[in-house]
């Protein structure tokens, strides 16, 4: 989800020079092709609508498992991502500190933003070029582990761990946008996964690097038929904090939240709250409204979409911006991207997303019912589906509110 009306901003702090976290501003209900209430009744009808037409269409599962996915093709990349990476850590840590400096961007828009849609296009890219990946190989550690994990006991709940981390350092930290701050969490980050990969294998950075998972579950949706999996352990908690932390960055931009904060005192203490709390709660939302059906996977393209949407003016905007860092260039960069452009994206990309895990979620209901009671009719199945239909309209409702809305 994403925030409300601020104006289209380049960097917080950034563009003054005071180090500071990159924005999230996307544009204001001015940039809306319809009024308001207009677009969330048309948002609630279009998931309506996906559903009523899925259960007259779509009677037998068609969304397939296709197997082994097709081998990631980008490995020659992984030595300039390292060298890259390495570069950008030293010049974050002892660079210069003012706004010169491409060490937020790196993190914040080319890896966190940027990651998604070069997912989608070419599959799970971080596993290819991850550069904990391949410092864990040239430094020679045991790729089998002092500890190995035991076979098929893929979990995703130490990866949700890291993003929570993450998305706090990226949303709560103080002088989260300081280069010294960026350069000091990515060698953090980074020790943390090599000792936990030299304990576990290589194959932790599967479970445990969030980045990896995140840019994993992008790719299913290349095509939708891998979101036809089993879930593993924690991928429902790596969506609620994946998702959740949208949620927050939007609430926390808000008047209201500004002034509880004020009101209440410990900013820090009450904003990490916060952030932990509507994770927590999108996850509790989640397992509820799903019931006996395991739809965790069809969460994935609403949280793709969301971040899409959220992200867009900022990707637009921040990521070339980067690049002219790194090169050291002083052109300038002044793409404001037209309002109404922005906010018809936005709209087409939320609302994308929730048709398409509709369409998952039904395939998948379908599929868990003839593989375990035959017999139910088709009626009984969408019945099931129900709460997380009515779950997936409040979702799409809160998004498009806290788009335009603060």
């Amino acid at each position: 989800m994403t925030a409300g009306p601020r104006p289209l901003e380049t960097t917080a702090g950034l563009a003054t020079g005071t180090p500071a976290p990159l924005a999230h501003g996307v544009g204001s209900a001015s940039g809306l092709p319809l009024p308001l209430d207009l677009v969330l009744q048309a948002g609630a009808a279009t998931v309506v609508l996906s559903f009523l037409i899925a259960a007259l269409w779509w009677r037998e599962p068609r969304l397939t498992d296709p197997g082994t996915p097709p081998p990631v093709t980008g490995h020659w990349l992984r030595y300039p991502v390292l060298i890259l990476t390495l570069y950008l850590t030293g010049n974050a840590l002892i660079g210069p500190r003012g706004p010169q400096n491409p060490a937020a961007h790196a993190l914040f828009v080319w890896l966190w933003v940027g990651l998604v849609p070069f997912s989608l296009l070419f599959g799970p890219v971080w596993r290819a070029v991850n550069p904990l990946r391949t410092l864990f190989t040239l430094l020679g550690l045991p790729r089998r582990g002092l500890r190995p994990l035991p076979p098929g006991r893929s979990t995703a709940w130490p990866a949700a761990a890291f993003l929570l981390v993450f998305v706090w350092f990226e949303l709560v930290a103080p002088h989260g946008g300081d280069p010294v701050a960026v350069g000091l969490f990515f060698l953090g980050y980074g020790l943390s996964q090599l000792v936990l990969a030299t304990l576990r294998g290589e194959e932790w950075f599967a479970r445990g690097d969030c980045f990896e998972v995140y840019s994993g579950l992008a790719a299913r949706l290349r095509p939708i038929s891998r979101l036809a999996t089993d879930a593993v352990p924690g991928i429902a908690a790596f969506l609620a904090v994946w998702w959740g932390s949208t949620v927050y960055d939007s609430a926390s931009a808000s008047p209201v939240w500004a002034r509880f904060v004020r009101g209440a005192g410990l900013s820090l203490l009450v904003d990490t709250a916060g952030l932990v709390v509507i994770c927590a709660l999108v996850l509790l939302a989640v397992r509820a409204t799903a019931g006996k059906l395991d739809v965790t996977m069809s969460l994935v393209p609403i949280a793709v979409g969301y971040t899409l949407a959220h992200y867009l003016s900022l990707l637009i905007v921040e990521a070339p911006r980067g690049v002219l860092l790194l090169a050291g260039s002083d052109a300038p960069w002044n793409v404001t991207p037209a309002p109404e452009v922005i906010a018809g994206a936005q709209i087409a990309l939320i609302l994308a997303g929730h048709v398409i895990g509709v369409i998952v979620a039904h395939d998948r209901a379908l599929a868990l019912t003839r593989s375990l009671t035959p017999q139910r009719p088709v009626l009984a199945v969408l019945a099931d589906e129900l709460p997380m239909v009515l779950f997936m309209i409040g979702c799409t409702w809160a998004g498009l509110f806290l788009l335009f809305v603060r």
